[in-house]
């Protein structure tokens, strides 16, 4: 918990920059697809992969702030992370880099996280170090709302010795203010 705590004082000093012009807000929805991990059974001497691509849905809010070059900050569950005996939160913050455009945006964005996780069996695998990047569009065709569609890698550091690699993809409803 005082983990959590930490990266949500971090996370609320991060978002007082962002209190300031071209913000947005978007609500969003989404699956994950994580990579595979290989555990060495020492007392049976045999191999495992774990973490077989399964599908998993997650929702989250994702602020922003800047015109060509901004910030953002993510926070996201997952019901079924991993394998599906796990949860999780993700928590992470962004620089974004976007087209200056009135109604499509294409955007890169990379950052650093943590992906903290519960659960029962060998999905639990604690809070993980992790950085991510992608990119995606934000379009605004009239008004403050708009569509965001984004698509993400990540890759969360000392997952039993290993680099897991999670391939995320999101649509969400953006506020623009």
């Amino acid at each position: 918990m005082k983990s959590i705590g930490r990266f949500l004082i971090v996370f609320a000093l991060l978002c007082l920059p962002a209190l300031a012009e071209d913000r947005d807000l978007t609500l969003f929805a989404g699956g994950q697809f994580p990579g595979k991990i290989t555990v060495n059974e020492v007392t049976s001497g045999t191999t495992e992969t774990i973490f077989h691509p399964i599908d998993s849905g997650l929702f989250g809010l994702r602020f922003g702030r800047g015109g060509i070059l901004g910030h953002e900050e993510t926070i996201a569950y997952a019901s079924k992370f991993l394998d599906g005996n796990s949860k999780a939160v993700i928590m992470n913050g962004n620089m974004v880099v976007q087209a200056g455009l009135p109604v499509v945006k294409p955007y890169v964005t990379a950052g650093l996280g943590t992906i903290i996780s519960w659960g029962s069996g060998i999905s639990d695998v604690g809070t993980k170090f992790a950085v991510n990047y992608g990119g995606g569009l934000k379009i605004r065709p009239a008004g403050p709302v708009g569509i965001r569609i984004d698509a993400r890698g990540y890759s969360a550091f000392g997952v039993y010795g290993q680099t897991l690699k999670i391939g995320e993809v999101t649509v969400g409803v953006l506020f623009a203010f």
